[in-house]
C-alpha cells in the first residue's frame, strides 16, 4: 500500500498499481502477420479508413516500414475503401448524429480523406432531409432553452450557436430560426418535446 498523507487526518490509502515488468517497448506488440489478421477481422466488423489503420499500427508499436505493405494488402483485398468509408460516415453522421455538412466535411478531413472523395460523398446528402432535420433539432432545442434564455435575442443567439456548432450553414440556420421563432409557427405533429 502507498499512503497519501497521514491516516490520522483522513487521507486515503491507495493500492499501488502492479505494472508488468517484462514488456520490451522497443519491440512491436504484434508481428506483421498477426497485425494483418487482427486488422482484417476489425475491418470485416466495421468500416475503417486508412488513418484508423495507421493509428492502430502505431498503437501496436509496429515499425513504420511495415505500415505500407499492411495497408496495401488491406486495400487490395477491399477491407479498406476510402470512398465506401466516406459515404457511410456521411450517412451515419447526417442521419444518426444530426450533423450538418460543414461538421461532416471537417470530420472527414481530420481522418485524412482526399477532398474529391469528400465532395462526392457530400453530394449524396439530401438537402430537403437536412432542412427537415435542422427544423426538428432546433425546435426541440428551443423548447429546452426557452426557460434559460432571458430574452428573445438571447434565445435566438443560443439556438444559432448550437446549430452552427452542429455544422449547419448560416443561411439554413437563419431561415429555419425565422420560421420557428415567428408567432405563426405551428410545429408538425410528429415533433415531440424530446
Amino acid at each position: 500500500m502507498v499512503y497519501y498523507g497521514d491516516e490520522e487526518f483522513g487521507y486515503k490509502r491507495v493500492r499501488e498499481r502492479k505494472r508488468p515488468e517484462n514488456i520490451d517497448y522497443s519491440q512491436p506488440a504484434k508481428s506483421v502477420e498477426r497485425a494483418l489478421e487482427t486488422l482484417m477481422a476489425t475491418c470485416a466488423r466495421s468500416e475503417r479508413c486508412i488513418s484508423d489503420i495507421r493509428r492502430s499500427l502505431y498503437r501496436w508499436r509496429m515499425r513504420t516500414e511495415d505500415y505500407e505493405p499492411i495497408i496495401r494488402r488491406l486495400v487490395e483485398e477491399r477491407f479498406v475503401d476510402e470512398e465506401r468509408y466516406a459515404r457511410l460516415y456521411v450517412r451515419d453522421k447526417a442521419n444518426c448524429s444530426g450533423w450538418g455538412k460543414r461538421k461532416i466535411e471537417l470530420g472527414l478531413k481530420a481522418k485524412g480523406i482526399p477532398a474529391d472523395i469528400i465532395a462526392a460523398a457530400l453530394q449524396e446528402m439530401e438537402p430537403d432531409r437536412q432542412a427537415e432535420q435542422l427544423e426538428t433539432l432546433l425546435y426541440r432545442r428551443k423548447l429546452r432553452e426557452e426557460g434559460k434564455a432571458k430574452s428573445a435575442y438571447e434565445l435566438r443567439t443560443r439556438l444559432f450557436r448550437w446549430a452552427a456548432g452542429r455544422g449547419y450553414d448560416f443561411s439554413e440556420i437563419d431561415d429555419v430560426l425565422g420560421r420557428i421563432l415567428s408567432d405563426t409557427y405551428e410545429p408538425d405533429e410528429t415533433l415531440t418535446r424530446y
